[in-house]
């Protein structure tokens, strides 16, 4: 059977759910089952019905039922299981929920509905990056293209093969979606520049390409190409950038009006960084496109082992 697509619901009733309606999308285009989850747990409700169990239960029974009638309505004629919890500790639930789904994709939304394109990261939202047994998409309210553009950031050919290995993983996933979707898919490196000065410093422990930024640009470009053109990209779906990573890839993504950026992370203890050299919050928080974070092939989620740290 087919690994289901989860769809995470904002916890808002009225809200307009961006993360199901791309959950629908991909689900529907892979043929997958939709699964749809929320908390629909109220603090402030149960304070208001007070210690009455009989009350309580009537009230949550309501909740629920609401929580059905809408995610019902804004699947319309699609197919979709919906599991609404009651959970006081949310993340929890969250991880119960989703390792007994055993998903091949986690959709949520992470954004306000501001004109400023940019994640705003709830705590929830990070510890689904971090520890979700399957890659994670962050959505934004705004629509795709009707032809999506797909921009996968890699890291290549830095001498370990790790850094390959999941590349070749991201380059996977973003090729994935793009067959789904219909998507144009581009590849892109980014150059995080070392500055001049400590180039000529270094001196000899760079080898070859010692005193010239041009030939550090040249040498690690000819590798990504190669590295492209091992994995049947054509050169003009190949971009490097040169600068800061989040900024570099904030641009390009905004110049471009790139729909989704398909990063990976590796699993380093916690918190986890983004094998681009940069944590995982200054590139994702800048992006102004959906972001799929991608797992490497050996990640071990630690919601397996119930840990402490959750």
């Amino acid at each position: 059977m087919t690994a289901p697509v989860v769809a995470i619901l904002d916890r808002n009733l009225k809200a307009d759910q961006p993360a199901l309606s791309k959950a629908q999308h991909i689900a529907a285009a892979a043929g997958a089952p939709l699964q749809i989850i929320v908390n629909a747990y109220s603090s402030a409700m149960v304070r208001a019905v007070g210690i009455d169990a009989e009350r309580q239960q009537a009230a949550r029974q309501q909740i629920s039922k609401a929580w059905h009638k809408r995610a019902t309505a804004l699947l319309g004629e699609d197919a979709g299981e919906i599991l609404v919890l009651w959970e006081k500790d949310s993340m929890d639930g969250l991880r119960k929920a989703i390792l007994a789904q055993a998903p091949s994709l986690v959709v949520v939304h992470t954004s306000d509905d501001s004109a400023l394109r940019r994640h705003l990261f709830t705590p929830r939202d990070w510890q689904l990056i971090r520890k979700a047994p399957c890659p994670v998409l962050c959505v934004h309210n705004r629509e795709w293209n009707a032809t999506p553009r797909i921009l996968a950031a890699l890291d290549p050919g830095t001498g370990e093969a790790s850094d390959d290995r999941l590349s070749v993983r991201v380059l996977e996933g973003a090729r994935q979606q793009a067959a789904l979707l219909g998507a144009q898919l581009t590849a892109c490196h980014v150059l995080d520049e070392m500055d001049e000065g400590l180039i000529m410093v270094a001196g000899e422990a760079i080898p070859d390409y010692t005193g010239s930024m041009e030939k550090v640009r040249a040498y690690h470009r000819d590798n990504f190409f190669q590295f492209g053109a091992a994995q049947g990209l054509d050169q003009d779906q190949l971009v490097t950038l040169n600068g800061p990573i989040a900024h570099s890839l904030s641009s390009y993504c905004d110049k471009e009006d790139v729909d989704l950026l398909v990063l990976g992370t590796v699993h380093r203890n916690l918190p986890e960084r983004l094998l681009l050299g940069s944590t995982a919050e200054s590139v994702i928080t800048r992006a102004n496109a959906d972001v799929l974070v991608i797992k490497p092939d050996d990640f071990q989620s630690p919601w397996r082992d119930n840990d402490d740290d959750q």
